[in-house]
């Protein structure tokens, strides 16, 4: 399982809202909220969809910590 960390949040520029990256992922927009707050954990599948959502050029590990 992976959370988002928290100090990335910051220096992602997003370029879509929430609703529209969510909707891209797959996912409810109070789901991803909740990921993007290091409220929930999610899935390595689930955490490099956001990651190339959020950026292309960025690995899992940019944004994510792996926890189990």
């Amino acid at each position: 399982m992976y959370i988002f960390k928290k100090e990335t949040l910051e220096n992602v520029g997003f370029s879509k809202t929430q609703k529209m990256m969510a909707e891209i992922i797959g996912v409810s927009e109070g789901y991803f909220s909740k990921i993007l707050n290091s409220k929930r954990k999610c899935s390595k599948i689930l955490a490099y969809s956001i990651t190339k959502t959020l950026d292309k050029n960025r690995e899992i590990e940019d944004f994510f910590e792996r926890v189990d």
